[in-house]
């Protein structure tokens, strides 16, 4: 199993929904970027293409250790900006139910805001 951690906290689905498109857009592109880079620093080894991405599931398992807990559709939505850009950096195949096995877990630690993510292929 793969362990990163990022400093960002992912927004509930009701900020994403508030949010204009370009500022999503640079959100993912910002978490594709620190996705890379906690990667990088294990030496975990992306693909250069989106073609030499694994054809396998991936059970992936997201931590967002937070100010305050949300309600359970509000973290699972809000992680979809977390799952494109796992996808754009080619960690993830596909974020469909026959690519991603998905967890999401909230803890509160007000004073260190991070996302742990664990993944792993699953075939």
């Amino acid at each position: 199993m793969t362990s990163i951690t990022i400093p960002d906290v992912p927004l509930s689905t009701n900020q994403l929904e508030r949010i204009h498109w370009a500022a999503k857009k640079k959100m993912r592109s910002r978490l594709a970027w620190d996705l890379r880079f906690a990667l990088l620093a294990i030496e975990y080894p992306v693909p250069r293409d989106l073609a030499e991405v694994r054809p396998s599931k991936m059970r992936v398992k997201i931590r967002a250790y937070r100010k305050r807990r949300l309600d359970p559709d509000n973290a699972y939505g809000g992680v979809k900006v977390i799952l494109d850009a796992m996808r754009d950096v080619g960690i993830l195949r596909n974020d469909s139910p026959k690519w991603l096995d998905l967890e999401v877990e909230q803890f509160i630690d007000g004073k260190n805001l991070r996302t742990e993510i664990d993944f792993e292929p699953i075939r």
